[in-house]
C-alpha cells in the first residue's frame, strides 16, 4: 500500500506541477497572439485527447507522466514566416513567453502554501512532540538510523518539549556527541549522534553551528487570511533564496553533492513525506514547484533559462542567431543536461545501494 500510495502521490505531484508550468507558457503565448497547437501533460504516445479549444489548441494526456509541453509552431529561427509562430513575434514577446513557465511554477508553489495555510494552518514552533519529518542523505542522522516519523523524547537524558528546543541544543553541540532518546512505533530507543559543524546564517550573522541532517515536523495553527498570504510569501522567498544559495555552493564546491538527486531521490522523499499525511505531501509539492521554477532558470540551452540567455545575446547583437548556430547551442545544452542527468542518476543508484536515500 505504501508503494502504491507513493506512486499515486508522485504522479499527482508531477502532473500538477508540469500543468502549472506549461500553463504559464501557454497563457502568455496566447496573450501575444501565438498559435498553440497542443497542451500536453506527459510525454510519449497520446493516451487521451481531452478536448480542442475554440482557438484550435488540442489538450492531451500522454503515456509517461514525467513531463509535458506546449507545442507552438516556429520555435526555430528559420520558421519566422509561419503565421502565429513563436519566431514571428518580437523579442520581448518570446522572452516573456519563456519566462512565464518558471514564474508560474514559483507562483503555483506560493498558491499551494496559501491553500495549506488556509486549510491546515501555518507552521508553528509550539510543537509538544518533536517528530522527524525527513532525514537528509549522507548526514549523522541517517548514519545513526533515524527515520521519518521518529519522535524525539529527550537529549542527553533531559526531556525535549519542542522542535525549536531540540534545534537549539543540536546547534550548540557541533562536534560533540549527544544522546537522543526517541520513539518509533511506540517503542523507545537510544542513539548517539555527533552533530556536524557547518556554517549557517543565524539572525543575520554567519555562525558555525551543529547539524544532524533532520527536518522536524511542526504543528500548524490557524491564522488570519492576511497572515497566511504574508507568511506564504515569506516561505516562497525563503525557499527561493535557499535553492539559489544551494546551487551557488554546489557550483563553488562548498555544498554536499549527495543533496542532489534524480527521480529516485524525489520518489524516496515523496515516500518519506507520505507517511506524515496529505498536508505534508502538499507542502513538499509546493517546495518542489518553487525548486522546479528556479532550476528551469539555469542558463543551460534546452532549459527555459537557456532560451532567456539566447534572447539576451540576441538583444545585444540586435539580430537573431542563425538556424545553424541555434542547433549547435541546443545540441551543446542537450549534452550538458544529459551529463547532469547521468551524474545525478548514478549518485542515486549509489545512494540506493548504500542506504543513503532520504527516508
Amino acid at each position: 500500500m505504501t508503494v502504491l500510495l507513493t506512486i499515486v502521490y508522485l504522479v499527482g505531484i508531477f502532473t500538477l506541477l508540469v500543468a502549472a508550468h506549461e500553463l504559464g507558457h501557454m497563457w502568455v503565448a496566447k496573450r501575444f497572439g501565438m498559435k498553440v497547437e497542443e497542451f500536453a501533460i506527459g510525454i510519449g504516445p497520446i493516451l487521451a485527447r481531452l478536448w480542442r479549444g475554440r482557438d484550435g489548441t488540442l489538450y492531451t494526456i500522454r503515456a509517461f507522466p514525467i513531463g509535458g509541453f506546449v507545442k507552438i509552431p516556429g520555435m526555430l529561427p528559420d520558421e519566422e514566416h509561419l503565421e502565429g509562430s513563436f519566431q514571428s513575434k518580437p523579442l520581448h514577446a518570446r522572452f516573456l513567453t519563456v519566462l512565464a513557465g518558471p514564474l508560474a511554477s514559483i507562483l503555483f508553489g506560493y498558491l499551494l502554501f496559501v491553500i495549506i495555510g488556509l486549510t491546515a494552518g501555518l507552521p508553528s514552533l509550539d510543537d509538544p512532540t518533536p517528530q522527524v519529518r525527513m532525514v537528509m542523505p549522507d548526514t549523522p542522522a541517517q548514519a545513526a538510523g533515524l527515520r521519518t516519523g521518529d519522535v524525539l523524547l529527550a537529549i542527553n537524558g533531559e526531556p525535549v518539549k519542542s522542535a525549536e528546543q531540540a534545534s537549539r541544543i543540536i546547534r550548540a553541540s557541533a562536534n560533540k556527541p549527544i544522546q537522543l532518546t526517541l520513539k518509533r512505533n511506540d517503542a523507545p530507543f537510544v542513539v548517539v549522534i555527533t552533530p556536524k559543524e557547518v556554517e549557517a546564517e543565524i539572525d543575520g550573522e554567519r555562525q558555525k553551528i551543529g547539524q544532524i541532517g533532520v527536518l522536524w515536523h511542526v504543528q500548524r495553527k490557524r491564522e488570519s487570511f492576511g497572515q497566511v498570504l504574508a507568511q506564504a510569501g515569506l516561505m516562497t522567498v525563503g525557499m527561493t533564496v535557499a535553492i539559489v544559495d544551494g546551487l551557488r555552493r554546489l557550483l563553488f564546491g562548498q555544498g554536499n553533492i549527495h543533496e542532489v538527486g534524480s527521480i529516485i531521490s524525489i520518489a524516496s522523499a515523496t515516500s518519506a513525506t507520505a507517511k506524515l499525511g496529505i498536508v505534508e505531501v502538499a507542502d513538499f509539492a509546493a517546495k518542489f514547484s518553487v525548486m522546479l521554477g528556479i532550476i528551469n532558470l539555469l542558463p543551460i540551452p534546452v532549459l527555459d533559462g537557456g532560451y532567456l540567455m539566447i534572447f539576451a545575446v540576441e538583444a545585444i547583437r540586435r539580430r537573431k542567431l542563425s538556424p545553424e548556430a541555434m542547433m549547435r547551442v541546443q545540441f551543446a545544452g542537450l549534452v550538458i543536461v544529459l551529463m547532469i542527468f547521468v551524474t545525478v542518476f548514478s549518485l542515486d543508484i549509489y545512494k540506493l545501494l548504500t542506504g543513503k536515500l532520504i527516508r
